[in-house]
């Protein structure tokens, strides 16, 4: 079968996060989705037999603006921690860290504060680049364009114009699984401190110009030289964001521009080595110990990991203020793909759009078995209505109608499947809504993500 062919078969075998028992699979082409969940623009590039198959773009920039290429340019968010990730290991190869080092050893601007949880265990760079080094701060909202945006020391301590809170020990390393953008941001700072050299640079150097990234930067904010090639990122809404992006100084952790086309070579890139290619940014030992997951954390040395056996996956997802994306490769099959959006909602999109590469060239399936769905009273569900407030004061809004628990969106209802009375599955995100009730009145919605709390939300307001 020729890569048109194949593409064509991904392009319409776009199918929902979640089915239900009994249901029909119903499969939607790539429009369709995009028109369903507000997404202006998507930009794919499909790895197979260890190169770029095809990649293409879709949509627009934002309404009435040019065309999405494959080699437009979207904020990769958190996909930015799997790719320098690459190059922390290739200063540890040349002996410039170490793996199992206190990072205090290396810091000079910002040091984590002593801590009882650190007393017995340091936290290291193997504990940060998996998610269990016990170190707050989740993720960052960024900061509009025009506003004051900290130095990484004055945000590490939560001080200055940093709207996030300082970054401490919560926990002693290597006891919990706790996704940490507050601990890549300490990896960026120790880089450099330790090479006194700018992280823009740094990662040129060290991973970008190795994997022939030609259109990719750690820049933030983007040159207006590069402007002109970026998406502009939109809202739940489908709003285009004032300014067109947010401004993330956590490099390290959100602060990578990049295209389809660069990523699926960092896929490729990583595979080769993977496969005993020499002379990359990193020796095919490291690519393979960067692979494996630390202790229980889903994470190897940077990036997430999932499947089992010949299908093992490595990669990584991504999501800024207006900017949703994916990244995968598979360990042992020269296959992959990469995925970039410029909407809030390219969560979902990306989910099925991955999906639907993975059913085309045999990734396994990605897919969680159908589930069942249970009654609950609708007295039951009307009281979970009403107005919620999260982190960075995320809203989230929830409604009760024909029977139905959703959150409205503007392309229409984002349903809430009840596995019990007081548990739901967001039926497009796959995420797990907890709702937690004492004496009758919900005290908060906990969002969970493979059985892990995400995020919670406290009521404001409640439907009438």
């Amino acid at each position: 079968m020729s890569a048109a062919e194949r593409r064509d078969r991904v392009e319409r075998g776009l199918v929902a996060a979640l089915q239900i028992v009994g249901r029909p699979v119903e499969r939607h082409t790539m429009a369709e989705r995009m028109q369903r969940y507000g997404v202006p623009g998507v930009s794919l590039a499909v790895v197979d037999d260890g190169e770029i198959s095809w990649a293409a773009g879709y949509g627009v920039t934002t309404p009435g603006g040019p065309a999405v290429h494959a080699t437009t340019l979207f904020q990769a968010a958190s996909i930015s921690k799997a790719v320098a990730a690459v190059a922390v290991l290739s200063l540890v190869e040349h002996g410039t860290l170490d793996l199992d080092t206190d990072v205090n050893a290396y810091l000079r601007s910002w040091r984590l504060p002593d801590s009882a949880h650190t007393a017995d265990r340091p936290v290291t760079l193997r504990a940060l680049l998996s998610h269990t080094a016990g170190t707050s701060v989740p993720g960052f909202p960024g900061y509009p364009v025009g506003r004051p945006v900290p130095t990484v020391p004055e945000l590490l301590s939560g001080a200055s114009a940093a709207n996030t809170p300082a970054v401490e020990s919560f926990a002693p390393p290597g006891t919990v699984v706790q996704y940490s953008g507050g601990g890549s941001t300490i990896v960026q700072q120790l880089l450099v401190d330790v090479t006194g050299r700018d992280f823009l640079s740094l990662m040129a150097d060290l991973v970008l110009r190795p994997f022939d990234m030609v259109d990719s930067a750690y820049e933030q904010p983007l040159s207006p030289a590069r402007s002109s090639r970026a998406a502009v990122a939109h809202d739940a809404m489908g709003s285009p964001v004032p300014g067109g992006f947010h401004v993330y100084p956590e490099l390290q952790a959100a602060g990578l521009w990049t295209t389809a086309v660069d990523l699926a070579r960092w896929v490729i890139g990583v595979q080769r080595i993977l496969g005993g290619a020499t002379g990359g940014p990193i020796s095919p030992s490291t690519a393979r110990e960067m692979v494996v997951p630390v202790g229980d954390s889903p994470f190897g040395l940077g990036p997430e990991l999932g499947g089992e056996g010949a299908l093992r996956r490595f990669g990584h997802s991504g999501g800024n203020e207006g900017f949703r994306s994916q990244v995968d490769g598979l360990v042992e099959l020269p296959v992959g793909a990469a995925m970039l959006t410029n909407a809030d909602a390219g969560t979902t999109l990306c989910a099925e759009i991955r999906r639907a590469v993975a059913n085309e060239y045999g990734w396994g399936d990605l897919g969680p078995d159908p589930i069942a769905v249970v009654d609950v009273p609708d007295d039951v569900l009307r009281s979970y209505a009403g107005r919620y407030r999260g982190p960075f004061d995320r809203p989230m809004k929830l409604e009760f109608a024909d029977g139905e628990l959703f959150s409205p969106a503007p392309y229409g209802r984002r349903r809430m499947l009840p596995l019990a009375p007081t548990t739901f599955l967001d039926e497009e995100t796959g995420a797990t809504l907890e709702v937690v009730v004492d004496q009758g009145r919900v005290q908060r919605v906990a969002v969970l993500v493979d059985g892990n709390e995400l995020m919670s939300f406290e009521p404001v307001e409640a439907q009438a």
